[in-house]
């Protein structure tokens, strides 16, 4: 009787000892090249840092923030005069409408509720966007309120409460003037004019 195997299970062998060297080669560049973390991971731990008031918190997050961006926060604060922001009902699905080749994106949707002089709620959206394989919100001034869209960072700078004859307040945002241009008299002698009332 032969001591080696027959050449059919030797075949066997190497066909075996191959397939492993395959699979294990596969299972590692998946490992290497899978993102870390998920979508709602990075949504939620933006949102709460904003909900607690950490900005190193929140810039960790984003990709490319903003020279501004602690400014910018303060600010929207500041203006709106709110003692307490509270962030809730997280949740992310894909972006539909990706570009062939581009990243993947995904779309956070969360409610915001603000406590001050005009207390109210609203819905809210941000992007986050697969970066160098991590999760990174990608932020405008839309992340705070939707209806800064088309602003700059700098005009979040112009939210303010402005009281209202029956005792109520609005919270607004205002924009600069241009010279010439009829924005009424409220706020002519500051050379702003009102954009969009965002409560009240």
């Amino acid at each position: 009787m032969s001591a080696y195997p027959p050449p059919w299970r030797r075949a066997g062998v190497v066909i075996a000892v191959a397939l492993a060297a395959i699979l294990g080669l596969g299972a590692a560049v998946h490992l290497s090249t899978r993102t870390e973390g998920s979508p709602l991971q990075t949504a939620t731990a933006f949102l709460t840092a904003w909900q607690r008031g950490d900005l190193s918190a929140m810039k960790a997050q984003v990709l490319e923030p903003p020279r501004d961006f602690d400014e910018v926060y303060a600010a929207f604060t500041e203006g709106s005069r709110a003692r307490k922001i509270t962030v809730g009902d997280i949740r992310v699905r894909p972006q539909s409408d990706r570009d062939f080749g581009q990243a993947a994106t995904y779309n956070a949707l969360f409610s915001v509720t603000l406590d001050g002089p005009v207390p109210y709620s609203y819905d809210g959206r941000l992007q986050i966007i697969d970066v160098d394989r991590a999760w990174r919100v990608h932020w405008t001034p839309t992340v705070i309120h939707p209806d800064l869209q088309g602003s700059g960072s700098g005009e979040v700078r112009r939210i303010r409460v402005v009281p209202r004859p029956d005792g109520s307040s609005s919270l607004v945002l205002l924009e600069t003037r241009e010279e010439g241009e009829q924005a009424g008299s409220l706020f002519a002698d500051e050379g702003l004019k009102l954009v969009a009332v965002l409560a009240g």
